[in-house]
């Protein structure tokens, strides 16, 4: 076995070894075919994290997109949902969309009160952390509203998970459909400590929405 080792590191008998230009050449190729490769992957990759789906609102309502990676997942009280299933967290980022008639004589600025009241009734330790006026779809109102919560989101599989502090924000306007007035709640949450990592996300779902608001 040894003398066969040794045959192996012999040069061949038939080939000439390569010059040290040549050696310098073949490195030079391997590292330009190394670099290739890392530059085509993270093309790839970026293809694939900027890839969005759209979800049409209806009517004269814009068009909401989101990331094609997340899963539409079901949910009782909202118009749709899709979540992130990578998030590490057991609470997946996610977006949620409320839509409803806009009730006679209703204002954006009551809206703006009551829906953190509402809020604070369907979330547990629902807080407000911020509240800022941007523009909507063509330059009507619209109101940005940032929150933080407390998540159970093993609860119900019955798992023993920890809570999760979650940390959300709502996006309020008026749009008409044609037929009337309708009030449009776009929410984005993730875990507290994620938040950042999906950043670009949200920001992305708000502007295909026509806002440049979000973090």
């Amino acid at each position: 076995m040894a003398a066969f080792l040794e045959s192996l590191r012999k040069p061949s008998i038939t080939n000439q070894p390569p010059t040290p230009s040549e050696q310098r050449r073949n490195d030079l190729l391997m590292i330009v075919a190394i670099l290739f490769a890392i530059f085509l992957g993270a093309g790839m990759r970026n293809t694939a994290v900027s890839a969005m789906r759209s979800f049409a609102l209806g009517g004269q309502l814009p068009t909401l997109s989101y990331p094609a990676a997340w899963l539409e997942a079901q949910t009782d009280g909202v118009l749709f949902r899709a979540i992130d299933p990578a998030s590490p967290s057991t609470f997946d980022a996610r977006v949620e969309l409320f839509v409803r008639d806009m009730k006679e004589g209703e204002t954006l600025d009551q809206i703006s009160t009551s829906w953190p009241l509402r809020r604070t009734q369907e979330l547990d330790r629902f807080r407000t952390l911020s509240a800022a006026a941007v523009k909507g779809p063509e330059g009507t109102p619209a109101l940005l509203v940032t929150y933080a919560y407390i998540a159970d989101p093993t609860r119900e599989s019955g798992s023993l998970g920890l809570p999760v502090v979650a940390k959300g924000q709502a996006l309020l306007f008026v749009a008409n459909n044609g037929i009337g007035d309708r009030l449009v709640v776009a929410t984005v949450a993730a875990d507290a400590a994620e938040w950042a990592s999906h950043a670009d996300a949200f920001a992305g779902i708000f502007a295909s929405l026509g806002i440049q608001g979000g973090e």
